[in-house]
């Protein structure tokens, strides 16, 4: 399910952490005390977390709702500094360029977008795909404010702020005998017929990298650079894939396609917003990495414990 977070659901979570209490957080806000319990059941709905402890004096964060607090409170404050800042003091808070990658683009930015555009409505957004090494030369040029994408070499002289990191999976058809035992065979592996991404990705440099450490040659039998093309052509039983899990988290709940692991240590990729060093990040941007900050650490989450 996508995820859509509302402001005003943060809002009603910020108070509700510092007050403890409904009513409290009611009158604070001016709403009734049945609005903040739907507000807040929507916010937890949304994420699939719980973010409270009900007792009967007072709400207590878990360890879900500590984890958020901070990211909630960060949202919050760049959009009242931007709200309340000058309008024409900055030009660039009217505009925003990002770069992203392409799996960003499909997964990610609609999410983040949509969650920036109803807070800043008037802002001009203008979202460039391409690449980690296309990001970093665009960054390095000018053409972009920001980048989403996975961390890679490239960015060695960028500002990099983790906001999720992900871990790389073997996908199979239901039926094939690895996913029929949900145990991966060692010895078959060389004679799969793999579904790859493109050979020039930093994903297939990490794939490359992994077997050579394993020992293990494998060949790709179709090179393509685009995920929901390999989970389609692995849903046809047509060979054996290697992406993130959470890619596929749809069609593993529906039992159309089976998620085992690579084996030990499998390759971590750190998905990053990045920046030029020393960039001073105006009221929009510092709102932009809040927001994919919290986008990005639902739906990817935080696997490989990189933080």
């Amino acid at each position: 399910m996508e995820t859509l977070v509302e402001t005003r659901h943060l809002r009603v979570f910020v108070t509700l952490a510092r007050t403890g209490n409904m009513k409290l957080a009611a009158r604070e806000l001016n709403l009734t005390p049945s609005a903040i319990s739907h507000a807040l059941k929507a916010f937890e709905e949304s994420l699939g977390k719980v973010l409270f402890e009900r007792t009967t004096r007072r709400m207590l964060l878990t360890d879900e709702g500590t984890r958020l607090l901070a990211q909630a409170q960060e949202i919050l404050q760049s959009l009242q500094q931007m709200q309340t800042g000058s309008t024409g003091a900055d030009r660039r808070a009217a505009r925003l360029r990002i770069g992203a990658s392409p799996t960003a683009c499909q997964y990610l930015i609609p999410a983040v977008i949509r969650e920036l555009k109803e807070s800043c409505p008037q802002m001009s957004i203008q979202i460039t795909q391409g690449s980690a090494a296309s990001i970093a030369q665009d960054l390095a040029e000018g053409r972009i404010d920001l980048g989403l994408c996975p961390r890679t070499p490239d960015h060695r002289n960028l500002t990099c702020i983790p906001v999720a990191s992900d871990v790389l999976s073997f996908i199979t058809h239901p039926q094939h005998p690895w996913a029929r035992a949900q145990k991966v065979n060692r010895a078959e592996i060389a004679a799969q017929r793999f579904i790859l991404t493109e050979s020039r990705s930093h994903t297939k440099r990490l794939i490359d990298d992994y077997w050579s450490r394993e020992k293990i040659v494998i060949q790709p039998f179709i090179e393509i650079g685009n995920e929901e093309v390999i989970k389609e052509l692995v849903r046809l039983d047509m060979g054996v894939g290697i992406i993130p899990a959470w890619l596929a988290a749809e069609e593993l709940d529906k039992g159309l396609l089976t998620s085992l692991p690579l084996g030990r240590k499998p390759p971590v990729r750190e998905w990053v917003v990045c920046h030029r060093n020393n960039y001073p990040c105006n009221f929009g941007e510092t709102l932009f990495v809040g927001i994919s900050r919290l986008i990005a650490g639902n739906r990817i989450g935080w696997s490989g414990v990189i933080k």
